[in-house]
């Protein structure tokens, strides 16, 4: 069975032969360098290892000029900060903070969809991969995460407060958002939708205990935006899923994202309040897939390899049972967690024989 094979087997929620596995975020840069000096110790090629157990490619046509350095598309701008082993670009400036008129959103210089490559965006992908060997997901970038960008251009404060006392102006710079990401979607997809088994998008909608906003503010401000693009994924590429990425407690948003459309969740953060794997999988596992679910703020960085092993091996039988799991960290795998665990993480979810393939595969 190939990488491609499992996956599509288990979203169609069919037992594969092992459950896929997929990194998403993965590894951040500096962890990267510490598992790259760690494997090499013993022997292996650790990016060769990385590559090998992925059973998912993102892809997106790319853009046919070099981003701006300080200023992204949406005039947001972020500086690096330091947190001692690395660095995070955070947001520096907010370019749409204090705006309270909708009108005032007329002028604002809104990016444009066409300066990207879908000519030649299926041509690249059949290069890239022209067996089909790994499923294809179409990445947040050209698909959508348009009210984690509106955050991102108001702070997150005043996105919420926004929510509740301005949604006019909310609506107002959503509907801009969805469109871009819409004529964005449109073209790529009626490029190359024939090989894209996932359409991922985000928006977060969870803290650790609890929703970041009620269920009937999400309803009647956020949940307009994600029907439109999930609807129209599924009009443009009727065979694949719709997933969507968004952190934490988010159990009881469920039943509004499904209507909304959804088909995957991603994340799943299962050290999250209301998160737990057994009630996720029986209130909603006969609807919906569950990609991620091993927790990378508590498991991998303070567990051991045994624990790590144990855990691993509980979320894929519980998730598992009758398909629609793809096992998967829930984020970025951060600089300060043993590299044993993330080996051991990989061990359970591949079985012996698939880890020691990829570790063969990547001998020095």
């Amino acid at each position: 069975m190939t990488p491609r094979q499992r996956v599509v087997e288990a979203l169609a929620h069919r037992t594969p032969a092992r459950v896929p596995f997929a990194w998403n975020f993965g590894p951040t840069a500096e962890m990267d360098n510490v598992l790259t000096a760690h494997l090499r110790e013993m022997g292996y090629d650790w990016p060769t290892v990385r590559d090998a157990v992925d059973d998912i490619r993102e892809v997106q046509p790319e853009p046919l000029a070099a981003p701006d350095a300080d200023t992204d598309i949406w005039g947001i701008q972020r500086s690096a900060q330091s947190y001692g082993e690395g660095v995070y670009n955070e947001i520096s400036h907010y370019p749409l903070a204090g705006v309270t008129d909708p009108a005032a959103l007329d002028a604002y210089p809104w990016p444009d969809p066409d300066p990207y490559d879908y000519e030649h965006f299926r041509e690249q992908e059949l290069a890239a991969d022209p067996d089909g060997r790994r499923a294809r997901k179409l990445s947040i970038a050209n698909s959508g995460n348009p009210f984690e960008i509106y955050c991102w251009m108001t702070g997150l404060e005043e996105a919420l407060i926004n929510v509740l006392t301005q949604p006019d102006v909310v609506h107002a710079a959503m509907d801009r958002i969805t469109g871009f990401f819409e004529a964005k979607m449109t073209r790529a997809l009626s490029a190359a939708g024939d090989l894209i088994d996932i359409v991922y998008f985000a928006d977060d909608l969870g803290g650790q205990r609890g929703l970041l906003m009620s269920r009937r503010a999400y309803r009647r401000v956020i949940r307009p935006y994600h029907a439109r693009l999930f609807r129209l994924a599924k009009s443009l590429a009727p065979h694949a899923v719709v997933m969507l990425h968004t952190d934490g407690a988010v159990f009881d948003i469920l039943p509004d994202l499904l209507d909304a459309g959804l088909e995957v969740l991603e994340a799943v953060q299962t050290d999250a309040a209301g998160m737990d794997p057994v009630r996720l999988k029986a209130a909603y596992g006969d609807r919906l897939s569950f990609h991620g679910g091993i927790p990378v703020q508590s498991l991998l960085p303070h567990g051991d390899p045994e624990s790590v092993r144990a855990e691993t091996q509980r979320l894929v039988r519980v998730f598992g049972e009758g398909g629609g799991y793809i096992a998967a960290p829930t984020h970025a795998v951060q600089v300060g967690t043993p590299s044993e665990n993330v080996l051991a993480m990989l061990r359970a979810a591949l079985g012996e024989d698939d880890f020691a393939a990829a570790l063969d595969a990547a001998s020095l």
